[in-house]
């Protein structure tokens, strides 16, 4: 939130300029490099940096890097985010210049989700097959959304997030939103589907799921999705989760767990019990499981609440 008069005028001063409000009009659908704004708009890197500082001074923009790229997106702000949606709700789509940056935006977008499909294609399809037991998609979202519906999802973190399949869903619920990945592959895939999915106000980042670099009690919720098979510690990453969590926040865990069925089901199945002994030892209390039987595994759905006490 601005903190003084001065400061709201600067903003408005600072978006009320042709190249400015361009750049702030493509940022608000998602994050994109100096170098992708430079080939959409036409203009010289050292005029886009210098719009794009004015902006990220005015609390307009923010940035942030990754490797040897830096990203642009809207604030993350409520009150600064509504008042520039305002604005560029405003903007006439009509005019001959705004329609030009949206095809040059919508062909950079097309140009990455077919970056990220030859990737998901060629290179994790052992991962990939894993999807077969999914099981029904609507379901699973229903559950998703019957698991996160009864308060507010508020900053939400999806760990290893992979092709942002958590994103997707519970990032409608959420007023913000971080997933990680240590692929910076996968952080390509996720941040496609977050653009095509119209998700601005989520973001993807490069991250070690076990060194987090965001402070302790930052998220109000945190979601696990299929991850602890991969996993080398699984104790260890729900621990970390606990780390980053408010005092009062969610954990929404869910995992391959073995069917109570199934004769001769896949190796990558967990025990219940195993997944509950991590999270009570990581100070979390289970407030409800949901288990979505399958043919060769079950989903399993576990919300747990970080303790005052243990805050």
């Amino acid at each position: 939130m601005w903190t003084s008069f001065d400061d709201y005028i600067d903003a408005l001063k600072a978006v009320a300029e042709p190249t400015r409000l361009r750049l702030t009009r493509l940022c608000a659908r998602g994050e994109l490099t100096v170098s992708e704004l430079m080939r959409i708009i036409g203009q010289s890197q050292p005029r886009v940096s210098r719009h794009l500082k004015l902006l990220q001074d005015a609390g307009i923009l923010e940035s942030f890097r990754e490797q040897h790229w830096v990203f642009y997106r809207l604030t993350r702000d409520g009150a600064q985010q509504a008042l520039i949606q305002r604005i560029l709700d405003g903007v006439p789509s009509e005019d001959e210049q705004m329609r030009l940056d949206a095809a040059r935006l919508d062909e950079l977008q097309a140009a990455r989700a077919k970056l990220s499909e030859s990737f998901v294609e060629t290179e994790v399809p052992d991962w990939l097959k894993l999807h077969e037991y999914h099981g029904d998609a609507a379901r699973f979202e229903t559950a998703v959304h019957e698991a996160l519906g009864d308060k507010p999802v508020g900053h939400l973190l999806d760990i290893a997030t992979g092709t942002g399949r958590m994103l997707k869903l519970a990032g409608p619920l959420a007023a913000s939103g971080v997933g990680i990945d240590l692929s910076k592959k996968m952080v390509m895939v996720a941040r496609t589907v977050l653009a095509e999915a119209g998700l601005a106000h989520l973001t993807v980042r490069q991250e070690d799921m076990y060194q987090m670099r965001f402070p302790a009690r930052h998220f109000d919720t945190v979601t696990i999705d299929q991850v602890l098979y991969f996993a080398d510690n699984p104790d260890a990453l729900i621990k970390e989760a606990t780390r980053v969590l408010k005092p009062g926040g969610r954990l929404l865990l869910v995992a391959f767990t073995q069917s109570q069925t199934a004769t001769q089901a896949p190796a990558v199945g967990i025990e219940i019990s195993e997944i509950r002994g991590w999270i009570e030892d990581a100070g979390l209390a289970i407030q409800t499981t949901n288990i979505l039987p399958g043919d060769a595994l079950d989903i399993s759905l576990l919300v747990s609440e970080k303790t005052k006490e243990r805050a």
